[in-house]
This record gives structure tokens, C-alpha cells and sequence, in this order.
């Protein structure tokens, strides 16, 4: 019994040394591949995410841009609203006054 016993127990040492040794390159062959594939996967992935931000910022500068000329027109629009309506309410009053033009002199 001890010799079939022997026997199992040496044949399975075989087994595992033979085999196993030939298994762990490539099962870090895997390991490797898989590290790099990682790696190109978070590169890419940090690629779109600078473009995306990229992008997201060129929005938002347009559209402060966009907004900014927008309020700096309105000012315009007012300044010169303000200015027209100044100048005929103005002018009206002096057409609508029948009062002598005074030199400037007190009497």
C-alpha cells in the first residue's frame, strides 16, 4: 500500500512540477497584458475628459462672450435712448417758450 500510495504522491508532484512552472509565464503574460490594457484604457479615457472639459470650457467662455456684448449693447441703446429723449424734450421746451432770449444780464 505504501508503494500505490508513494506512487499517487509522486505522480502528482510531477504533475505540478511540470505543469505549474509552465503556467505562471503565462499567467503573467496576462497579468501584463492586462496592466497595459488598463493603462491605454485610462489614457484614452483621460484624453476625453480633457477634451470634454476643453470644450466645455470654450462653451462657456462663447457664451460669457455672447453675454457680455449683449449688455454692453443694451448700455449703448440706453445711452443714446436717454441722450435722444434729453435732447428732444429739451429742444421742445425751447420751441414751446415764447419768452424773450435773454443776453445774460440781470434787470
Amino acid at each position: 500500500m505504501k508503494t500505490a500510495r508513494t506512487r499517487k504522491w509522486l505522480t502528482a508532484a510531477f504533475v505540478i512540477g511540470a505543469f505549474v512552472p509552465a503556467l505562471v509565464p503565462a499567467a503573467q503574460a496576462d497579468v501584463g497584458q492586462a496592466a497595459h490594457d488598463f493603462k491605454e484604457n485610462a489614457k484614452a479615457a483621460g484624453k476625453h475628459i480633457g477634451s470634454d472639459a476643453r470644450e466645455a470650457a470654450h462653451a462657456t467662455a462663447e457664451t460669457s462672450k455672447k453675454f457680455g456684448h449683449a449688455v454692453a449693447q443694451g448700455a449703448r441703446n440706453g445711452y443714446h435712448a436717454t441722450k435722444d429723449a434729453i435732447h428732444r424734450t429739451v429742444s421742445k421746451s425751447k420751441s414751446d417758450s415764447h419768452e424773450p432770449a435773454s443776453n445774460g444780464t440781470a434787470q
